[in-house]
């Protein structure tokens, strides 16, 4: 796997813009052509939950700026309970042309609840979102289950998709999932002002494991499916992301990847296609489906 290198001048994390140079393909300086498609989405908005304080309208903004500097449309998934004070910063991602969509009220986890507890929290984060989407004309309800957990149970599975169903509510599933809280623990561990050198390091380590992990699902897409796909990456809306954003899409535009929109991405037949994984981990949605219970898988 080629390495990247990012070079970047440290700069203020959470009140004030980062500045860098573009990651570099220092192999050969050609970007890659045609490396495929895929879309970007956050969890927990307005801000993930974090150990220390997190400036909610600071990791809003940088995360937006880099987003239309590099002319891509994302789909963000809101805890409910989060909203109220949140609104300004809300209606930025929807003024800007992205989607939004809810992760329950609590962001709780359906392994942890019962089914109609977790339903419940589900109907309460789409309430408290609702008002919003409705005032931006946004027509499409979307839904994110917290840890990715689908429910360990087939009733807890076969309960919570009956129900989205009937509520014409689409699940967004991932193929891309990245470990960033463990990078943005690091990152906080540095401080406000880390060296510039620890975090040019981070900086470095941290886009090169979601540049991995999107080359193993690509190829584990090639193994379950026989084919490509469109993917969908899922990061969280924390500090990490926020600082180091920009340099990330720099980096994936300099391999060839395409920026797409969570529409063109859904219409991908792999989000239709039929999961019996209960394991209790999150993974990604085609992981879930090579690890599926075959037996309780639809005949083909």
């Amino acid at each position: 796997m080629r390495r990247y290198c990012v070079i970047g001048l440290l700069a203020l994390l959470l009140s004030a813009t980062v500045t860098g140079a573009a990651a570099q393909d220092k192999g050969t300086g050609k970007a890659k052509k045609k490396a495929g498609e895929i879309c970007i989405t956050f969890d927990e908005l307005p801000a993930s939950q974090a150990f220390g304080e997190v400036d909610r309208e600071a990791v809003t903004y940088l995360l937006l700026q880099a987003l239309k500097k590099h002319n891509v449309k994302a789909a963000g998934f809101v805890v409910g309970q989060q909203i109220d004070g949140s609104y300004d910063i809300l209606g930025q991602w929807l003024n800007d042309g992205h989607l939004l969509g809810s992760m329950t009220l609590s962001n709780q986890d359906l392994h942890q609840l019962g089914i109609e507890q977790f339903i419940s929290d589900i109907s309460a984060g789409h309430e408290a979102l609702e008002t919003m989407l409705s005032g931006f004309g946004q027509k499409k309800r979307y839904f994110r289950y917290p840890f990715l957990h689908y429910g360990n149970t087939v009733e807890s599975k076969r309960q919570v998709k009956l129900y989205l169903e009937e509520f014409n509510i689409t699940p967004v599933h991932a193929t891309v999932v990245i470990e960033d809280y463990l990078f943005n623990l690091s990152l906080e561990k540095m401080g406000k002002l880390p060296d510039s050198a620890a975090y040019e390091n981070l900086m470095n380590e941290y886009i090169n494991h979601v540049i991995d992990e999107i080359e193993k699902s690509k190829r584990l897409a090639k193994e379950v499916l026989k084919r490509s796909c469109r993917h969908i990456l899922r990061l969280k809306a924390n500090r990490l992301n926020a600082v180091y954003l920009d340099e990330m899409l720099t980096a994936l535009e300099g391999m060839g990847y395409k920026f797409i929109s969570l529409d063109r991405a859904l219409k991908d037949e792999l989000y239709s296609a039929p999961e019996a994984y209960f394991g209790p981990r999150g993974v990604s949605y085609i992981e879930m489906i090579k690890q599926s219970d075959m037996d309780l898988l639809p005949a083909e």
